[in-house]
């Protein structure tokens, strides 16, 4: 793999910044995509590859500008990213074996192009208080077939309000607001199948995205000083509060169950 960047960094005034970036960047194909020909056992999916790829190669040209005062952080950062020779894997047909039917995902390359835009804003309300939030869109094209390339995260943002007490034990508190939206570009990879039982042919949806879902995350952390060198944080964590039920659409295992309900985490860290 081989990499170079070019950038430029222009300084409107103190506190705007404008970033100017290009990337050449390689990447060789690795053994998953060069010699898989048999069932992925973990996803339940027969992939296969192809010796004849060659190294991916990229041109990424990203625009960043950004604003900071004491209160108030502020990024927005366009980019382009055209690739020549993408990999990509996506499903073709079912076939059936001696241990059932799976389906069939092939890896093939192609140009594609990717651009998007990453939006940052952090508001330091006061000593304590802190809200952030984060935006990430991006679009994928593939250019050889015209078509959206398969398997693009959709636009989500997070929303997060925080709370630090430094004097109160290092507390930090945070509750965290994610949406995922429908994913509205994708390819059409659906296929027919031939049902000996009822002598029919059935499509196979395996394209259409989840839908759009929301989650509400919790994080909390204190300190406790358990010697003169030694101090011991103590963290709980609750992802998916309200339990929802959501598919991802870049989670492989989505074709056949939902994703993980309400998580708790607890968390030791021994500082010495």
């Amino acid at each position: 793999n081989l990499s170079a960047t070019l950038g430029f960094n222009y300084k409107l005034n103190d506190n705007n910044t404008l970033f100017l970036n290009h990337a050449l960047s390689t990447r060789a194909p690795n053994p998953s995509e060069l010699f898989s020909d048999g069932l992925h056992h973990a996803i339940a999916r027969i992939e296969v590859g192809d010796l004849r790829f060659k190294s991916e190669v990229g041109h990424k040209t990203s625009l960043t500008y950004s604003y900071n005062n004491e209160n108030f952080n502020f990024s927005i950062n366009p980019f382009l990213n055209n690739i020549q020779d993408f990999i990509v894997i996506e499903p073709v047909e079912i076939r059936e074996t001696i241990r059932g039917n799976f389906q069939v995902w092939e890896y093939r390359q192609t140009d594609s192009q990717l651009l998007g835009v990453d939006i940052d804003a952090a508001y330091k309300i006061n000593n304590n208080f802190n809200i952030t939030h984060q935006l990430s869109l991006v679009k994928g094209y593939d250019r050889i077939r015209d078509l959206p390339l398969i398997n693009m995260p959709p636009v989500n943002t997070k929303n997060e309000i925080s709370y630090n007490n430094i004097k109160f034990k290092n507390l930090k508190v945070s509750l965290q607001s994610e949406y995922v939206f429908a994913q509205n570009e994708f390819p059409n990879n659906n296929f027919e199948v031939y049902l000996p039982i009822t002598e029919t042919y059935e499509e196979v949806d395996i394209s259409t995205p989840p839908d759009a879902y929301h989650l509400l995350n919790l994080n909390a952390s204190m300190d406790f000083k358990t010697s003169k060198k030694l101090s011991l944080t103590v963290g709980l964590g609750v992802n998916n509060i309200l339990n929802s039920s959501y598919r991802n659409y870049l989670n492989l295992l989505r074709f056949y169950s939902d994703d993980m309900g309400r998580n708790f985490l607890l968390n030791l860290k021994f500082n010495y």
